[in-house]
């Protein structure tokens, strides 16, 4: 059965005989390039809203990890400032993702990006004042990570309104390699900027960034019905998947149904849909054991390199650099079978990655382990996010992508987890069997959920 509305006859077009006049001139082609997308000029504008974001949300890692770490020295602290995070992801999560499929999604993202200006000028106040305290990370941390919940399935779920969904196989890895080139750039400038002119300042630049992108958003529109279904015929046949054609999306405004009836039937859609829940399942246990070296990472260079900023940026800046080449990787490719074991192949190479950066105390060797890391993570995350995005059906669409968003809780809960094994047994040996469990468990849930390589 498709998942989404399809026309009897594909080839015809989708109103009377010919193109619409009103669209005629415009008629968007696909053209399987890396940079394709970027011919759109809404993506565009997305993409530039996007980037300076994931600016922002970089810096804003490395200097709040880097303040956990100064103000109380043990890795638990940032466990636990990863779990301020993590929770309100968690309990949220899906309610982020009734919005997103009730409400404007543009809106919801400005909002959320606002909410977002006020934390960060909230906490370079009280540095500036030098009246900063851990439990005020812990805080600025909960409303950072409620602010995320209720924001993230809108800004997921907006993407297909702006590309239309034959463009994601091209536009989401070109996403990723925007938020990875800030994740190259921003944490260099961020580590530099806290030796040179303190945390303050990295905080005052979050502001800045983070007001961009609420300003550049106010450009990208979303696709009309007419448009969306002139992106799927234009594309070429093998890449015009029926269940992937689009079908109009139903106003929240005009459904009779309640949040909490939305909310039971996107979990209803979810347990039904074996190939979508086998995707969130595999990575949320990816994120759980791969992902926490993000967050616990300042901790330890500060254990085993040094605690200078600029020593932490510049070993982050490795594993940005794997990952925007993951990323552009992944937008050049057209692989269209076998991707459920590309993804399981992703968190393999990353479990690998993981006991090579434990094994090394030498910086450059660690560099490079990160940059395998970055190149990974890139691919598991970009390629379940594609997966998802390219099988759910319009009016499930936010809901099931807030549960994808899940997957960062998972993160932080592992970071907690890991924090104090680091402090158990040390953060080499922590580290290096962490990967090696993500290897096996990625191995156990090939043989025992064979829907995740059936995946096409």
């Amino acid at each position: 059965m498709s998942r989404r509305t399809v026309r009897d006859d594909p080839n015809r077009p989708f109103v009377g005989d010919s193109t619409p006049p009103q669209l005629e001139d415009h008629r968007p082609r696909y053209r399987p390039r890396t940079f394709a997308a970027l011919e759109f000029r809404p993506f565009r504008w997305y993409m530039g809203a996007m980037i300076w974001w994931n600016a922002a949300m970089s810096m804003q890692l490395l200097v709040r990890g880097y303040l956990a770490y100064q103000l109380t020295d043990s890795f638990t602290s940032l466990g636990i400032v990863s779990l301020g995070v993590g929770i309100p992801m968690l309990m949220l999560a899906p309610l982020g993702g009734v919005i997103a499929d009730r409400t404007s999604r543009r809106t919801v993202t400005q909002i959320g990006q606002s909410i977002s200006v006020g934390i960060a000028i909230t906490v370079a106040v009280l540095l500036f004042a030098h009246q900063l305290e851990f439990w005020h990370l812990v805080i600025s941390s909960i409303a950072h990570g409620t602010m995320v919940a209720l924001v993230m399935p809108s800004r997921q779920a907006f993407l297909p309104d702006v590309v239309g969904t034959p463009r994601l196989m091209n536009a989401i890895p070109l996403q990723t390699a925007g938020m990875n080139v800030m994740q190259i750039l921003a944490p260099v400038l961020g580590g530099f900027m806290i030796d040179w002119i303190g945390p303050a300042w990295v905080y005052t630049s979050i502001v800045g960034m983070t007001a961009m992108s609420v300003l550049m958003l106010f450009f990208v529109k979303s696709l009309s019905p007419e448009e969306l279904d002139l992106i799927y015929l234009s594309a070429p046949t093998n890449a015009r998947d029926p269940d992937c054609a689009p079908s109009p999306r139903t106003s929240g405004f005009a459904r009779e149904s309640t949040a909490l009836g939305d909310l039971s039937g996107g979990f209803a859609y979810l347990l039904r849909d074996r190939t979508i829940l086998s995707i969130l399942s595999f990575s949320f246990i990816v994120s759980a054991l791969g992902m926490p070296i993000r967050l616990l990472l300042p901790g330890y260079v500060g254990a085993v390199f040094s605690d200078e900023g600029s020593t932490l940026g510049l070993l982050q800046t490795g594993m940005g650099i794997g990952a925007l080449l993951g990323a552009l990787g992944l937008a050049s490719l057209r692989v269209r079978r076998r991707r459920g074991l590309l993804l399981a192949g992703s968190s393999v190479l990353l479990g690998v990655a993981l006991i090579g950066f434990s094994l090394t105390s030498i910086i450059w060797l660690a560099w490079l382990g990160l940059l395998i890391v970055g190149f990974a993570s890139t691919g598991r995350t970009t390629m379940s996010q594609l997966l998802i995005q390219e099988y759910v059906e319009e009016d499930y669409r936010g809901r099931v992508t807030s549960i994808f968003m899940i997957q960062a809780s998972m993160m932080t809960l592992g970071a907690f987890v890991v924090s104090i094994y680091m402090e158990s047994v040390g953060p080499e040996f922590a580290i290096g069997s962490v990967g090696a469990l993500l290897i096996l468990a990625t191995i156990m849930y090939l043989i025992l959920v064979p829907s995740l390589r059936r995946v096409a």
